[in-house]
């Protein structure tokens, strides 16, 4: 079950790549200035009944320790075209998938995302009220 703790406020516009199975093929993505969700995905609180771990009660897990932000946005170039031995080996046209609607998904571990809410004043990012950062880690009050 993923679960929203917060958003991510990108400030300005910006071209973020999505890279693929190709070291060379790629999708330039335009994502608008917004307020976009943070997203745990397999998210969990820890909860423990022994004394050593007591500490850990209400923390938040989830996959890789980190958090997924997703943003829709348009596609302003691309590379798929044909290699061989890493050389383009057609004519493809960078632009023609251009204005086409994309995605661009964004990973962050926890311990980054709690790094810059702390110690960052211009951070971008924002825990709903119902977390606090507790320990180095984000807790559910």
């Amino acid at each position: 079950m993923d679960k929203q703790i917060g958003l991510f406020h990108l400030k300005t516009d910006k071209v973020f790549r999505n890279e693929f199975e190709c070291a060379a093929w790629y999708e330039d993505v335009l994502v608008k200035a917004g307020d976009y969700p943070v997203n745990v995905f397999d998210y969990r609180i820890m909860h423990f009944d022994d004394d050593r771990r007591k500490h850990l009660n209400g923390r938040v897990d989830g996959h890789c320790g980190g958090v997924y932000v997703g943003m829709s946005g348009t596609i302003v170039s691309d590379e798929f075209g044909a290699r061989f031995c890493g050389m383009p080996i057609s004519g493809y046209d960078n632009h023609k998938n251009a204005g086409k609607d994309a995605h661009h998904s964004m990973f962050a571990y926890m311990f980054s995302v709690v790094d810059s809410i702390q110690n960052d004043p211009e951070t971008s990012w924002e825990l709903f009220p119902e977390y606090e950062i507790r320990d180095g880690s984000i807790y559910l009050i």
